[in-house]
């Protein structure tokens, strides 16, 4: 901390906080940081926020998938267009003959980023309970369609939002 003088050095009174100026010279290293949290009780932990369960094992949803989707998706097989690991297409003589109407298997998918989910472990005291926030934070929601051979359009079917702390 350093003062800085007054126009008349001997008069403590001219002295205030707002001449007072500091600079930070050095910081401390995080594993310092780290063994002060230990010397003051606190501990390392995996936080969870509890089970989460998308729905894809309901009773239903496995009826349908097996019994409807699957075998559905099964019977276009034979006319699905097939591409080598050189992305070159697969011959099939059905598709030629124009006996077998071809098929791309076009999928969508989609993936939602809050920035409260990435910290995995935290740093407790055992008198205190874990405290987060409580919102999922500012989001980005990802939606995109992709066939065999990469992203539908080259990612121009792609859409991104933006959600700011709990709405969209």
């Amino acid at each position: 901390m350093h003062w800085q003088n007054s126009d008349n050095d001997s008069d403590i009174a001219n002295r205030s906080t707002n001449s007072v100026t500091r600079e930070v010279e050095k910081t401390i290293a995080s594993t310092t940081a780290r063994r002060w949290l230990h010397k003051l009780g606190f501990k390392y932990k995996e936080y969870r926020k509890g089970i989460y369960n998308d729905g894809h094992e309901r009773p239903d949803v496995k009826h349908y998938r097996d019994s409807v989707f699957l075998p559905r998706m099964a019977s276009y097989e034979g006319q699905f267009i097939n591409w080598d690991e050189k992305l070159l297409e697969i011959f099939n003589p059905g598709h030629q003959s124009g006996e077998i109407q071809p098929v791309i298997l076009v999928t969508q998918d989609e993936c939602t980023f809050n920035s409260n989910d990435s910290k995995h472990f935290i740093w407790v005291h055992p008198e205190h309970k874990a405290l987060r926030k409580k919102g999922r934070g500012q989001g980005l929601y990802i939606s995109d369609f992709l066939t065999p051979i990469g992203r539908l359009g080259d990612g121009e079917a792609c859409v991104t939002l933006k959600c700011g702390g709990d709405t969209w």
